[in-house]
């Protein structure tokens, strides 16, 4: 099956769609975040791990800690944080697998991919974190 991203892309994009829009400045626990994210602790624990070191959350440490968006969801875009979780390499691969597959010598569906990647990274960069966890938490 093809999929867009990680399953650990999943994770950070939930796991940063269930901070609570009035709280975007504020800290939120790692255990608030697996609540509001619906996703066991264990991987919730490590997106934020990865949304840390990838500089999207700054984690704040000792009692009463947890983590913050290191800039607000408006100026983050979908596209960023796919790229920083799953890296740059994310949208190059051959739908078919093949790994001799380029504008030399194409896959029989690399001009389809190649022509509706480069429409998908345009929407992705549009799309902020701030409309994703408007759409998750307000319907």
């Amino acid at each position: 099956m093809f999929r867009l991203y990680s399953k650990g892309c999943e994770y950070a994009l939930r796991a940063l769609t269930g901070i609570p829009l009035d709280r975007v400045e504020d800290k939120i626990s790692a255990i608030d975040l697996c609540a509001a994210a619906g996703i066991p602790e264990p991987f919730t624990r490590k997106a934020l791990q990865v949304l840390s070191q990838t500089g999207f959350l700054k984690a704040v440490p000792g009692p009463g800690g947890g983590y913050r968006l290191t800039r607000h969801p408006k100026e983050i875009t979908l596209l960023e944080i796919v790229l920083a979780v799953d890296g740059k390499d994310t949208f190059d691969g051959c739908l078919m697998g093949l790994s001799q597959c380029n504008d030399r010598k194409p896959c029989p569906v690399h001009e389809t991919w190649k022509g509706v990647k480069g429409q998908l990274l345009k929407k992705l960069e549009r799309k902020t974190l701030y409309e994703l966890m408007k759409v998750q938490q307000l319907g």
